[in-house]
């Protein structure tokens, strides 16, 4: 066992994932609220469902009683109930209704066989949902919104703001509605995971919403969309048509037929510590219902919004498709902090009528290989039954002018950054730095672009732009000449990554011989700190790239020499950073008292924010 001691000075938010159980043989009673039991093996609806010895049996009974703030529903752990639930009444953010498993380590299951969702919460508030398994694939004899539509949660506001709902701790898998079309990618096969919407041109909104811990996969489209239809094509939307204070954290997206999660007016929003990988999916010979087509995240009339700290990854498609993308008409979405690893459409997207948006401190390696006109890679085939072709190249960056299909004005992205990402493109891929028509006030600045023998950067641009600024670059490789490189660029000076081609993030850090080394510009509110939480100095020039070189953590290489290698840095302010040798190991956060705060399976880096100044210990067990 490794130990270190750790001094915090402020807070970052750190909710540690916990596997909650309980014994069968328990009951639980709280002051003034009731709890309900159901258990599908030795329960009945005649019973008065009050106590593990007297439970129901079925959803069809939970869902004809009234529930009030601060009651609870628990499902008996392992148990498989059928069935749509549809709880009634409402809770508040002080006293939520509980939607629980109890009895043991594993979730309940539910599966809406043959009914639109598992849980639908029709103009619901106040409900916090956790620890429960939902399975939503077919069935026969469907109810008729189940035959083209599907959900493991579908919530839906249709007048009023309706705050707190919170999905914890789900796993979620198997959400297909009945019209299976092996040409999935054009008929936009709908099963969702998670589905939050609002209705009507009045206010109709979800304010307060949580999702973390859960796993979302094996799913016909979406694994997570948050939407809210509004009755004009204005840009941008009108008042009290956001949903608002949205938070995605430490969720496991995967194979998803169609994007990760996908935004539609949201605002003040966090994305933060998940890993989207293999959305877009479609393998014929493995589950031919997938749609095959999408971005890890996309949002569309969004504001306010954080991407940071993910992984975006193997995403595929014939269009978009790219890690995470800004879509049309968002405002002041930062995405910050991400791996990008093996799009296929690309890195970073801007639609129409964007602004004010940026991407920074990323690490982009291998994204953008798509080949415009060529098979799709993934095999889906169009409505003739033949495979589709690739509809859009590949791209580094994307600044477009699409605002819709319905005939809309087509407004030009602008007043957007890029800057500080580093980009690394393998032998055989051609990626294009693209600008679409009136794209204007848009920076490319203080990147650095590796690109490998054998591959080309294209710039791709035959339209009427003006005003956008590419400066303080690196470009490595082959680059078109027709970029308009900036004056301060520094062309064909090999950046001297630690090991370029490598997939691992500190394979594309530096040190002070690099030409990365402090020839940026300076950027005001550039954010304060890089990829691994460096401070980026705001008084002198930074470095070029993801990565803002401190010479006190990188020293000395040798594995140990203070420990600073493996752990920094200490004191911590934001979050702590973690050797990969560690990566997997289980640890545990102790404090001074002795208390362990959180404990679980190392990652890159352990969130720390939320914790109060002092002295903690990590250990780190099983360790050689």
């Amino acid at each position: 066992m490794i130990g270190i001691e750790i001094k915090l000075n402020s807070a970052f938010k750190f909710f540690p994932k916990l596997v909650l159980f309980s014994l069968c043989t328990m009951s639980f009673t709280y002051f003034g609220q009731t709890t309900y039991y159901l258990n599908a093996l030795n329960g009945n609806d005649t019973l008065n469902g009050l106590s593990t010895s007297s439970p129901w049996q079925t959803i069809d009974k939970i869902n004809t009683v009234t529930l009030y703030p601060g009651d609870r529903v628990r499902f008996c752990s392992g148990q498989t109930f059928l069935g749509m639930f549809q709880p009634v009444g409402n809770g508040n953010i002080i006293n939520p209704i509980i939607i629980d498993s109890y009895g043991g380590i594993g979730r309940a299951i539910i599966n809406g066989e043959n009914h639109l969702a598992c849980i639908y919460l029709d103009n619901k508030e106040g409900i916090e949902i956790s620890n429960l398994e939902l399975i939503n694939d077919s069935g026969n004899f469907p109810d008729a919104n189940a035959i083209y539509k599907r959900r493991g949660i579908y919530a839906s506001s249709y007048y009023g703001v309706k705050e707190h709902l919170v999905f914890r701790n789900l796993y979620i898998h198997n959400i297909y509605p009945n019209n299976f079309s092996p040409s999935s990618e054009q008929i936009l096969y709908s099963g969702s995971g998670i589905l939050l919407t609002g209705f009507s041109p009045n206010a109709s909104n979800f304010d307060g919403v949580l999702i973390e811990d859960c796993e979302i996969t094996d799913v016909g489209n979406i694994g997570i969309k948050i939407s809210r239809w509004i009755d004009t094509n204005t840009l941008p939307p009108s008042t009290n048509t956001h949903h608002k204070n949205v938070v995605v954290r430490n969720n496991y997206i995967h194979h998803t037929g169609g994007s990760g999660a996908v935004y539609f007016n949201v605002k003040d929003f966090l994305i933060e510590n998940n890993l989207f990988t293999w959305t877009g999916y479609h393998d014929t010979t493995v589950e031919p219902r997938q749609h095959g087509r999408g971005s890890g995240w996309w949002g569309v009339r969004c504001k306010n919004g954080i991407l940071q700290n993910n992984e975006f990854s193997h995403v595929r498609g014939a269009a978009d498709s790219h890690g995470a993308h800004i879509d049309i008409a968002c405002d002041s979405v930062i995405i910050q902090y991400n791996l990008s690893y093996d799009n296929e459409g690309g890195f970073a997207e801007y639609m129409g009528a964007s602004s004010n948006c940026i991407y920074r401190y990323n690490l982009s390696i291998n994204d953008g290989w798509r080949v415009k006109n060529s098979p799709c890679s993934n095999g889906v085939k169009d409505t003739s039954g033949n495979i589709l072709f690739n509809r859009q190249h590949g791209t580094s960056i994307w600044f477009s002018d699409f605002t819709g299909f319905n005939g809309q004005d087509k407004i030009g992205a602008s007043y957007n950054l890029v800057y500080n990402n580093t980009f690394y493109i393998p032998a055989g891929y051609s990626p294009r730095i693209k600008f679409g028509d009136s794209t204007h006030h848009n920076s490319i600045i203080n990147n650095a672009f590796y690109i490998e023998s054998g591959s080309n950067l294209i710039y791709d641009t035959s339209y009427s732009i003006y005003a956008n600024e590419f400066d303080y670059n690196l470009w490595y490789g082959s680059v078109d000449n027709l970029i308009p490189f900036g004056v301060n660029s520094i062309n064909g000076i090999d950046p001297q990554f630690q090991n370029p081609g490598g997939n691992n993030i500190y394979d594309y850090i530096i040190d002070s011989l690099s030409p990365l080394f402090n020839s940026g510009k300076l950027i005001s509110n550039n954010g304060g700190y890089d990829y691994f939480g460096n401070m980026v100095p705001d008084f002198q020039n930074p470095d070029i790239g993801y990565y803002e070189y401190s010479y006190n953590l990188t020293q000395n290489n040798s594995e140990l020499a203070n420990k600073k290698n493996l752990f920094y840095p200490n004191p911590v302010d934001q979050y702590l950073l973690i050797n990969n040798r560690f990566y997997k190991e289980d640890f545990e956060l102790i404090n001074s008292s002795g208390k362990v705060i959180c404990k679980g399976k190392l990652k890159e880096r352990i969130y720390t924010k939320s914790l109060k100044e002092g002295i903690y210990f990590l250990h780190i067990l099983n360790s050689k």
